[in-house]
Order: structure tokens, then C-alpha cells, then sequence
């Protein structure tokens, strides 16, 4: 059988462009996630683009979404997360 994409326990990044400024707080649009986000980001400008890193936390195949502890937990499709660092795989050890 053949691994996941992603498996719950990897790390992996979510992209995110920062839709307008308020103050010390950014309005963010994740990429394969129609919901806005807030954030506080003193240095961002409205089209900037940030590298958000989280763990997966549930992987729904049949729907292909993903879920990731960033920003709370988010819900995105597992083809826009991008892998940082696969989770240990210790099954072999006894």
C-alpha cells in the first residue's frame, strides 16, 4: 500500500496571502481555504505572502482536506500544504 500525501503528525506549511492591514493586525486568505484569518504581523503589507508552519492533525482522503494545528486548527486542501518534515515513524521499534 502505498504512503499518504500526509500523514497526521507531519509538519507542514500553509501558505497564506495577507489580504489588508488594521493597525498591528493582518487579515489573512490561506491558500486552498475560502476563510479569512486574523493575525498580528507588524511588518506585513496587503499582498505579501507568508509561510505558516503546523502539524497535521486529521487527513480526510476521500475529500482530499487536510486539517493543521496553525492559526488555530485550519482545514485545507492537501494539495496546497507543502511538507516540511515527515512525522517519526518509531512502528519498528519494539
Amino acid at each position: 500500500m502505498a504512503r499518504p500525501v500526509v500523514e497526521i503528525g507531519d509538519r507542514v506549511a500553509v501558505i497564506a496571502t495577507v489580504v489588508e492591514r488594521t493597525n498591528d493586525r493582518v487579515t489573512l486568505s490561506l491558500d486552498g481555504n475560502g476563510h479569512r484569518y486574523s493575525m498580528v504581523e507588524p511588518n506585513a503589507k496587503a499582498g505579501d505572502k507568508l509561510r505558516l508552519e503546523g502539524d497535521v492533525v486529521h487527513v480526510d482522503e476521500d475529500l482530499g482536506r487536510t486539517t493543521v494545528q496553525v492559526l488555530g486548527r485550519v482545514t485545507v486542501d492537501t494539495g496546497s500544504v507543502e511538507m516540511v518534515t515527515r512525522r517519526c515513524d518509531l512502528d519498528h521499534i519494539g
